[in-house]
């Protein structure tokens, strides 16, 4: 059963942490990018590891102890067919991953070009170097593994015993979008659609792993294509791409 420290644990990661990030920490962020100023994006990306990380290393000082298990944070390996349907799981988000590069490595120096626009508001969060590129996908991980301790792990347990297991989930899904907000309407209905199926994931399995795996891979491959898309030979953008909101 949560105890105090609980509460005040989300409390801080629910309330505190979203009104910091849509009040503070994303306009720096965005009107930095918008202003050309160097390393806007490695700070923005660095600020991102260290904070998830901060909060999965609170998070699991206070799991070990109360002497918590890990089946109770779903972090137990399955055994049987929930294993074998992670396993699918993660080979097919691979597979698909895999794919999507290809068909933008393909792509001719012209065609690339032609198709940035489609980036539209997103262009000014993808790595536009090589720099930004390598921490981007240290945040990619990073978010991969923590959101998902975070909410469908700690959370989902933290709510179930009001909620009930799948009242709990449900929940999880709509906080996820709402700790999103910060990225406008937009963000928020992505972030949404994706913790409604990390959440399916975890039910299907009844493990966190392989969640864990397909954001990070999402993540990830979404920013590889960015930064594929906008990049030049050299690993240097091509442009300056100002925030337009």
């Amino acid at each position: 059963m949560p105890g105090t420290i609980d509460v005040v644990f989300v409390f801080v990661l629910v309330v505190v942490a979203s009104i910091l990030e849509h009040w503070l920490f994303w306009p720096q962020f965005r009107k930095a990018v918008a202003d050309g100023e160097p390393d806007a994006r490695v700070t923005g990306y660095r600020r991102g590891v260290f904070g998830q990380w901060a909060f999965v290393i609170a998070m699991a000082a206070i799991w070990i102890n109360h002497d918590r298990s890990l089946a109770a944070l779903r972090m137990a390996v399955p055994s049987g067919w929930r294993l074998a349907v992670s396993v699918v799981i993660v080979g097919a988000m691979v597979a698909f991953v895999v794919l999507q590069l290809r068909s933008v490595q393909r792509l001719s120096a012209e065609r690339r070009v032609a198709i940035r626009p489609r980036l539209g508001a997103v262009a000014f969060l993808v790595p536009h170097t090589k720099r930004e590129y390598r921490l981007f996908l240290a945040l990619a991980g990073t978010a991969g593994v923590c959101e998902e301790l975070l909410y469908r792990g700690y959370l989902t347990w933290f709510l179930a015993p009001w909620l009930g297991t799948a009242g709990a989930f449900v929940a999880v899904v709509a906080l996820f979008g709402i700790g999103h907000a910060y990225q406008g309407r937009k963000g928020a209905i992505r972030a949404t659609a994706a913790g409604a199926v990390m959440t399916l994931i975890v039910v299907l399995t009844g493990w966190l792993v392989p969640a864990m795996i397909v954001h990070a891979l999402i993540d990830a491959g979404s920013g590889t294509v960015g930064y594929w898309l906008l990049r030049e030979p050299d690993g240097h953008s091509p442009l300056v791409v100002r925030d337009a909101a």
